[in-house]
């Protein structure tokens, strides 16, 4: 069974056996331009996280079923720790890290909402050659925020969230522009992609830490028929299945989500209330987990021959399935990278069989045993 075969078997919930690895594609999970200098790029595959757009062969490389399509962003032009974005959001530097703090629409009136430039969508898209194309899966990043970011970044949260009690007319506007900007950059990018994805990205957090930005009442009565109409246009644009990524304790309105016709979800299963195991009672059983088992972690284990903390992922992993095998985050350290490969490997010397039995009974320390010595004996690929 081909790649695109397995991801159709997975998304209709028939796929038994060992799940489709994703690394190094998206904001999802990239790697940040600073890590791996031999590989930075004079573009960035996301303005903000500065990660590399790696080259095809490179996500391969690194244990990859998919390669990142997408948009090419200029790196920000940076001064005093700060840089304003084509929204107009102005960011500033801690750390690693950039936050955003002046929002240009936090002030303003319903005619300026209104009447708010609109982006022009200009950039360059990263290229994919025939043979990766028919041959791997493709997942093109998101081009921009999703629906509830959008209208954080241009009134603030705060801000916005009194707008939605308060001002309901100034919420209004902004939904409807962050709506029609969001389809306007899909459209932009998958009208100039050289091939149909087989996934794309759409980035929303809709919660913090702790709990969600808006009750469960208030998302489905104000923010959901905004969100319901924005993804049901991008459907309308691709046949691609959308991966539906939010940070925070969302729990309460996963099924509400997964009604919008959301067939893969990468979660926040370090947030309250979302553990792996939480989540996957929640959500249909067809519905598959992106990223939701640390991959990192789990390569870290092999490395260290940690067996009870290899037993403990790869049944994490096993059990929640149907699943896509990827890094919680974007990659920020070398170390990183390498405990992803390891991850990587490690899984690629299971075979189906030995998946599904440690899915239906837990973990065998035979078969743990064998795809350590299996893993550590073979040169993994220098990054």
């Amino acid at each position: 069974m081909n790649l695109r075969s397995r991801l159709a078997s997975i998304i209709s919930g028939k796929q038994s056996g060992l799940p489709l690895i994703d690394i190094g594609t998206t904001s999802l999970t990239g790697i940040r331009n600073n890590v791996l200098p031999h590989k930075a790029k004079d573009k960035a595959a996301h303005p903000v996280y500065g990660t590399v757009p790696l080259e095809p062969l490179d996500c391969i490389r690194l244990g990859s079923d998919f390669v990142r399509s997408g948009l090419l962003f200029d790196f920000p032009a940076i001064t005093d720790d700060s840089f304003i974005d084509a929204y107009g959001v102005k960011w500033i530097q801690d750390g690693s890290a950039f936050f955003p703090v002046n929002h240009p629409l936090e002030t303003a009136a319903l005619s300026d909402i209104v009447r708010y430039p609109k982006i022009q969508w200009h950039q360059k898209i990263q290229p994919i050659e025939s043979n990766i194309a028919n041959n791997y899966l493709i997942i093109a990043d998101a081009p921009c925020p999703g629906l509830l970011n959008l209208c954080f970044m241009l009134r603030s949260t705060w801000q916005f969230m009194e707008d939605i009690a308060d001002n309901w007319q100034i919420a209004t506007a902004l939904l409807e522009w962050s709506a029609e900007t969001i389809v306007d950059a899909y459209k932009y990018m998958l009208s100039s992609l050289p091939y149909e994805p087989d996934i794309i990205i759409y980035a929303d957090d809709l919660g913090h830490q702790d709990g969600m930005f808006f009750s469960p009442m208030d998302f489905r009565k104000y923010i959901r028929p905004f969100m319901h109409s924005s993804l049901t246009r991008l459907r309308q644009l691709t046949s691609a299945a959308i991966c539906f990524h939010s940070c925070g304790a969302i729990r309460p309105i996963l099924k509400d989500v997964v009604e919008l016709g959301i067939k893969i979800f990468n979660l926040d299963t370090k947030a309250k209330g979302m553990s792996v195991q939480e989540i996957r009672q929640e959500l249909p059983p067809h519905v598959v987990l992106h990223g939701s088992t640390d991959l990192c972690a789990l390569g870290r284990s092999v490395a260290n021959r940690d067996r009870a903390g290899i037993a403990r992922l790869i049944t994490e992993l096993a059990k929640s399935s149907p699943v896509i095998a990827a890094p919680l985050d974007n990659l920020l350290s070398t170390e990183e990278v390498l405990a992803t490969i390891y991850g990587a490997a490690f899984i690629r010397n299971l075979s189906d069989d030995d998946f599904e039995k440690i899915r239906n009974i837990g973990p065998v320390r035979s078969i743990i045993e064998e795809a350590i010595e299996k893993t550590l004996s073979k040169e993994l690929p220098a990054v």
